[in-house]
């Protein structure tokens, strides 16, 4: 009896394509969420230039990240600055105290932590980088 099974390059293409269908299935459910609308700020009294991208980004005024964590905790499975924390991939045993830095304005957060708090939120959209070629 022979097994046929597919080279190396081939399965390695089939999880690509399946990751990308994936993929493409979220972004549409990510279209579905609710709208909420409690912040418990006005975000019109600072700049919006902690939304924009990496190469225009400024770091978010501490009151912004506060609500917009403190949102999240409200609405999301992560109740705890610690489970935010280790969502946003902080480690270490410093994560959540870095996070409460980030809340009191201390220290800024860095621009993909940022980020993955703005499109979990429905902030800005998700970036999706075009694949220049399948190099090998």
């Amino acid at each position: 009896m022979e097994i046929n099974i597919p080279s190396i390059e081939a399965q390695k293409r089939f999880i690509f394509e399946q990751a990308t269908k994936e993929a493409i299935r979220q972004l549409e459910q990510n279209l579905t969420a609710p709208v909420i609308e409690d912040l418990g700020m006005d975000e019109s009294q600072y700049s919006n230039e902690h939304l924009l991208p990496e190469n225009r980004w400024k770091p978010p005024h501490q009151d912004i990240v506060y609500a917009y964590i403190e949102q999240f905790k409200r609405h999301s499975e992560y109740k705890s600055d610690k489970a935010v924390a280790a969502w946003l991939g902080m480690r270490g045993n410093n994560a959540e105290r870095n996070l409460r830095a980030f809340k009191t304005g201390e220290s800024s957060p860095r621009y993909g932590i940022w980020r993955k708090l703005l499109v979990a939120t429905g902030r800005v959209p998700q970036e999706i980088i075009p694949v220049v070629a399948f190099m090998r």
